[in-house]
């Protein structure tokens, strides 16, 4: 564990109290990572739940409240002005957005004390209503530092997740993205485009678990989806290529011999992660 683990107590200052930051909040709040919570949200009605639920203890309109941490968990495409208002006065930021580079790179020149993160957990579910404090038991956050970020914010952040029960990995903000394309973005822009191409409800009739399960994720939040979407196109738009290939070759593989060593080749590459896993 990180020398930041040992660093408890304290005020955060939450801007953005949906399901990851209000699952933050509450973990930190549960943890002792923090002992009071000061939520800012665009949204009036999201405050006053998310102060209804214990998320936050009180509220604010603006950033510069004294405050030990600031927790920027806003759309992708709000983070960074956020971060640079709450750089300002916050000792320490981190954010929880799920594109790294985008974000860096409006932000230049880097606050260096600003620590971009990625917590990979979620639900399609969205708003205060869905956080829960145990969100981030075993999940995976990752911590995309840069040449100025300070190592000693770092190991901080690397604390506070790691005490709410997360594994904390370094990766650059380029292999996240990439990897973050491949394996969460264009599945999500698979699972919307499938429900495009069935339509409406009157479809559904009898569909069973697999279809459950396969779709799930399309009803996730259209807001913050359009925005991952976007600012992680150029790495998307590589592995979506990719994908169109692959299933052109599955079209072909209907009408000769190869259908079964395609399926027998995916079912083993799943198998193994599963294996993984275990």
């Amino acid at each position: 564990v990180s020398e930041g683990a040992d660093k408890r107590g304290g005020t955060l200052l939450l801007v953005g109290t949906g399901l990851v930051g209000g699952s933050f909040a509450l973990a930190a709040k549960a943890h002792g990572v923090f002992d009071r919570v000061v939520g800012i949200d665009r949204e009036p009605h999201a405050l006053r739940q998310a102060l209804d639920l214990g998320i936050v203890d009180e509220t604010t309109d603006a950033p510069d409240v004294a405050c030990d941490a600031a927790c920027i968990a806003v759309p992708v495409g709000a983070v960074a002005d956020w971060v640079q208002e709450a750089a300002k006065t916050a000792p320490l930021v981190f954010d929880v957005g799920s594109v790294k580079r985008p974000i860096i790179d409006a932000l230049y020149p880097l606050p260096p004390n600003y620590v971009p993160c990625h917590p990979i957990a979620g639900s399609e579910r969205a708003g205060p209503a869905a956080a829960h404090r145990d969100l981030f038991n075993d999940a995976s956050v990752v911590l995309t530092p840069v040449a100025e970020t300070d190592a000693e914010a770092t190991a901080t952040v690397r604390g506070y997740w790691q005490a709410i029960g997360a594994t904390v990995t370094i990766e650059t903000p380029e292999v996240h993205d990439d990897r973050l394309a491949l394996v969460s973005h264009l599945p999500h822009l698979v699972a919307f485009a499938f429900m495009e191409v069935v339509g409406d409800a009157d479809a559904l009739a009898g569909a069973g678990g697999g279809f459950r399960d396969f779709t799930r994720i399309a009803a996730a939040d259209a807001a913050i989806w359009t925005d991952i979407l976007r600012a992680n196109a150029s790495h998307i738009e590589r592995h979506l290529d990719d994908l169109i290939f692959a299933l052109q070759g599955f079209s072909q593989a209907l009408l000769d011999d190869s259908l079964q060593t395609r399926i027998e080749a995916a079912a083993a590459v799943r198998r193994a992660l599963d294996s993984e896993q275990h």
